[in-house]
C-alpha cells in the first residue's frame, strides 16, 4: 500500500515523505504509539518507498516488488518480532546479517523490528552496533508501543516517528479495507477500536457479544453485592483463560465500565453533548443504563482501577485467579 493509500498519521506521513523525497531518512527509525494505529503499515510503505522501480521514493503499491513487500516475500526487507516474550540474541545476529548483506535486487535493504521494546540485554547490545554504525544500503526500523521499555542507548541513535490514536472515520475506513461487513457492525467496530483498527481487525462479532453478555450478568452480580459464589466462580472461570483471551476479557470489561461512567457523568452534569456520542456499546444503551443504576460512580472508578492494576501485574505472571477473587470480593464490599 503506497503513502497516498494510508489512512491518518498525517504529521507521521508528511516527515517520512519529506526525507524518502530528500534522500535523507535516517538509517535508523523508531516508530512509536499505541498499539493497532498502523506503524507497522507506514514501515512497510517505507519500505515499499525505498525499493519501488516505478515511483522511487514514494512507492507505487501496484509493481511486483511493491505487491511482494506487502506479502513479506521480497528478499531485501525483513521483519524481525520476538520468539516468544523476548527477541532473543541469536535472532538479532541473523537480522544484522541481513541488514549488512548487499541488496539482492533492490536499492535498500529494510529491516523492520517488531515490538523492539522486547530485546533481551544481550541482543539489544548486538543491535546497538549496528546502529552506531549503520550500513549505507540499510534501513531500520524499530516498531514499539513501550518506547520507555527500550535501552537508552538505543532510543538516542533513533530519531522518533510519533503515531497517535485514529479518528473514528478513520477508523471505519481503515475497517472497511479489510472485508465487506454490514455497515451497523462497521460504526460498531470502529468505536470499539478506540483509535485503533488493529485491535478490532478479523474480529469475531458474534463470539465477541457472547462473551459481552456473559460480562454484562458478572457486572450485575457486582452492581447487586451479592451471590459471592457465584463470583467465585466467575473469578475460577475467567482466571483460568488463556492469556490473550483474559486480557481480551479485561478489554471488554474496560469498554462496558467506560460506558457506565459516561452514563452516570451524562446524567449529573444535565443535557449536553448527547451520551450515544461517547458510548462504546450503543447498541446495548438500555441494558447499560439500568446497570447504571446500580452503581455509584465512585464504585464504577474503583472497578476500572482494580481491573487495570490486574492487566498491569500480568507483568509479574500473578495468580489470575486469585486477583479477580480479591478484586470481585472487595468491590462486592463497597456496595
Amino acid at each position: 500500500m503506497a503513502f497516498g493509500d494510508l489512512i491518518g498519521q498525517r504529521a507521521a506521513r508528511e516527515l517520512l515523505q519529506r526525507g524518502l523525497r530528500a534522500g535523507r531518512l535516517p538509517a535508523g527509525l523508531l516508530f512509536v504509539g499505541p498499539a493497532g494505529v498502523g506503524k507497522r503499515r507506514f514501515a512497510l510503505a517505507v519500505a515499499q518507498a525505498l525499493n519501488c522501480p516505478v515511483a522511487p521514493a514514494e512507492g507505487c503499491g501496484a509493481c511486483a516488488a511493491c505487491q511482494r513487500v506487502e506479502r513479506g516475500e521480497h528478499p531485501d526487507v525483513r521483519a524481525l518480532s520476538p520468539d516468544g516474550a523476548q527477541i532473543k540474541i541469536g535472532q538479532a545476529r541473523e537480522a544484522i546479517q541481513f541488514a549488512l548483506g548487499t541488496p539482492f535486487e533492490g536499492r535498500r535493504r529494510v529491516l523492520l523490528v517488531e515490538q523492539a521494546d522486547a530485546f533481551n540485554a544481550a541482543a539489544a547490545n548486538a543491535f546497538l552496533k549496528t546502529l552506531e554504525e549503520p550500513p549505507a544500503h540499510a534501513q531500520i526500523i524499530l516498531i514499539s508501543a513501550r518506547p520507555d521499555a527500550l535501552p537508552a542507548t538505543i532510543r538516542s541513535r533513533c530519531p522518533v516517528v510519533r503515531f497517535g490514536l485514529l479518528t473514528l472515520s478513520e477508523v471505519e475506513a481503515c475497517l472497511a479495507r479489510q472485508g465487506k461487513r454490514p455497515s451497523a457492525d462497521l460504526r460498531f467496530l470502529a468505536r470499539l477500536a478506540q483509535g485503533r483498527p488493529g485491535a478490532v481487525a478479523g474480529l469475531d462479532l458474534e463470539a465477541f457479544r457472547q462473551q459481552r453478555r456473559t460480562l454484562l450478568e458478572l457486572l450485575e452480580l457486582l452492581g447487586q453485592g451479592q451471590s459471592v459464589a457465584r463470583l467465585l466462580k466467575a473469578a475460577h472461570y475467567f482466571g483460568k483463560l488463556e492469556r490473550p483471551e483474559f486480557e481480551a476479557t479485561l478489554d471488554i470489561l474496560a469498554g462496558l465500565l467506560r460506558d457506565l461512567a459516561c452514563l452516570k457523568t451524562h446524567a449529573v452534569v444535565g443535557p449536553g453533548e448527547d451520551a450515544d456520542e461517547t458510548l462504546i456499546h450503543t447498541d446495548i444503551r438500555a441494558k447499560l443504563q439500568a446497570l447504571a443504576d446500580r452503581f455509584t460512580l465512585e464504585r464504577i472508578h474503583q472497578a476500572l482501577a482494580r481491573f487495570e492494576a490486574i492487566r498491569r501485574d500480568l507483568t509479574y505472571n500473578i495468580n489470575r485467579v486469585l486477583a479477580l477473587e480479591a478484586a470481585f470480593l472487595d468491590l462486592t464490599a463497597s456496595v
